[in-house]
């Protein structure tokens, strides 16, 4: 894993790499053509193998605070991802839907009957609209919380459709838990205040406020801590980009019947041009916030939410952190 140390840089020089990654930002999204030629790439470069003894894994997840009654929210990749049953155990599980399965089966039993499993389970069409550049605000969309996919990892999918685990009606950047603080983290997340998906009526808030703990399995934690949103989404009409949310409309299948419900989120071209992921891991590892190692050739890394959301609160008061230069953005079509 990256030696923290190694991210103690002169200011200029981590400018400079902010200033690279928000180019490389801006060429990329501006591209179609480089944008699918690096899909063509992904889709044929085989994910390097990660793998770790089962039993190790567990243990090591307990020590860093994945325990019996604990809040846990789970990130998590399969690709290429080798579970092992130890010495005479037999051979590897690679299977993709095996390998899923025993790590929500791990998970849920780290936490027990007294803990609280949370997972992310973004729509498929939330990346549709990514890669759409701009997101057309009158394009109904709809959700079904009980059939929608997700599009964020296997293990997430088999996560929300297991017998017990309830998914938030908040159409974008659902969440889905299982345990007693179920029903509390995700009570009201839809209403009538037009409420954001990261916003103070959301799961990812009272994640934060209970000070839950966010682990990633088999993929850094870093690109994909949705946390990050929870401070400036709190913030919400204070936030210092005041053009950042827009308003959305989706059909959501509520018990049963479909009800068109407005809500609110952020406008997709600012993380895709003005996001830098790579200053916010620097400084949430050189603050020792986000913990990164490795068991076996498998990466995991975790962080405490209450600590992510002091920390952002305090670095984008009165500025626009972690979004780089967002005046620069110009309406895109």
């Amino acid at each position: 894993m990256p030696d923290p140390i190694g991210l103690k840089v002169p200011a200029w020089k981590d400018w400079l790499l902010v200033v690279a990654e928000r180019l490389a930002r801006q060429v990329y999204w501006s591209s179609p053509q480089l944008r699918s030629w690096v899909k063509k790439r992904r889709r044929r470069v085989r994910p390097a193998a990660q793998v770790a003894d089962r039993r190790q894994l567990k243990q090591f997840l307990k020590q860093v605070g994945v325990t019996e009654g604990a809040l846990v929210m789970a990130h998590t990749s399969v690709s290429g991802l080798k579970l092992t049953e130890g010495p005479g155990q037999g051979q590897a599980c690679s299977v993709p839907v095996s390998v899923a399965k025993q790590l929500v089966d791990d998970l849920l039993e780290l936490v027990g009957e007294t803990g609280t499993l949370v997972m992310p389970t973004h729509a498929r069409y939330q990346s549709e609209d990514e890669y759409g550049l701009h997101a057309d605000p009158q394009r109904l969309l709809k959700y079904d919380p009980e059939k929608t996919p997700c599009n964020v990892g296997l293990a997430n999918e088999l996560f929300w459709r297991r017998k017990g685990v309830q998914r938030s009606l908040h159409p974008y950047n659902m969440l889905a838990a299982c345990g007693p603080l179920a029903a509390e983290l995700l009570r009201d997340n839809l209403n009538e205040l037009k409420p954001l998906p990261h916003g103070v009526h959301s799961g990812y808030y009272r994640f934060c406020q209970r000070g839950g703990l966010v682990v990633s399995i088999g993929v850094p934690l870093g690109p994909y801590l949705t946390l990050i949103h929870v401070a400036e989404e709190a913030r919400d009409e204070d936030w210092s980009i005041k053009d950042f949310f827009e308003e959305r409309r989706y059909v959501v299948r509520i018990n049963g019947r479909d009800q068109t419900c407005v809500v609110r989120q952020h406008r997709l071209k600012y993380s895709m041009f003005c996001l830098c992921m790579r200053k916010v891991r620097r400084d949430l590892v050189g603050e020792g916030i986000l913990h990164e190692a490795a068991v076996g050739s498998v990466r995991v890394d975790w962080a405490n939410a209450c600590e992510v959301f002091e920390y952002f609160m305090s670095r984008n008061r009165n500025s626009t952190y972690p979004y780089f230069w967002p005046w620069l953005i110009r309406e895109r079509r």
